[in-house]
């Protein structure tokens, strides 16, 4: 059995000394860097809302689904975020969402003049959101802050939910009878005595 060698013969420089090869390899990678920068850059400074309105749906948000005692403001950060995320990519929505925010700054001001955000009592910035509950921008934002918070696995067990249980079995070993909310009552035995008379 013989083996037999081939050897490559030696490329042709082309005129600038870059082959084909490496010239098409080239500017392939330049074209994919720049175009992910210019595409990174566009979504860093293209936001449908100023720093004022983003402000403005944080208060917003927390005042819809309010739970201080169990959400931090970067939970509400990413919700907002979210509604911003959603209104991003359709020109329709973002300028709903302005306009829908403008218009509660502009309760805020005919009502209490300030701004929404800088209202301290809860119940006087629940009252000026009441009149744009049936709103479409409203519902939007109530809708899609819904979704982001309670179908949110990381923020399950802040509200004591320990996801689905029917991998383990179900929840009647698995928390069926933990809660604490309710008061304790009597025990079987007490309940059979009273049954049995």
């Amino acid at each position: 059995m013989t083996i037999r060698f081939h050897r490559l013969k030696k490329p042709k420089q082309d005129h600038a000394g870059v082959s084909r090869r490496m010239f098409l390899m080239t500017t392939a990678m330049a074209g994919v860097t720049s175009s992910t920068m210019i595409a990174s850059a566009g979504c860093a400074f293209a936001s449908p809302l100023d720093d004022g309105q983003s402000a403005t749906l944080l208060r917003m948000v927390q005042d819809i689904y309010p739970h201080p005692d169990l959400l931090d403001v970067n939970h509400y950060q990413a919700i907002a975020d979210a509604v911003i995320a959603n209104a991003d990519g359709d020109t329709a929505a973002a300028k709903n969402l302005r306009e829908g925010l403008a218009s509660i700054d502009a309760q805020s001001q005919a009502l209490f003049g300030s701004d929404y955000i800088a209202i301290e009592d809860p119940d006087a910035r629940e009252g000026v959101l009441r009149k744009f509950q049936h709103d479409g921008f409203f519902q939007g934002v109530r809708w899609t802050a819904y979704f982001a918070i309670y179908n949110n696995v990381d923020v399950w067990p802040l509200f004591g939910y320990q996801g689905s249980s029917v991998e383990h079995g179900g929840y009647i070993d698995r928390g069926f009878s933990d809660i604490t909310f309710v008061p304790q009552g009597p025990s079987l035995e007490v309940r059979m005595a009273e049954v049995k008379g």
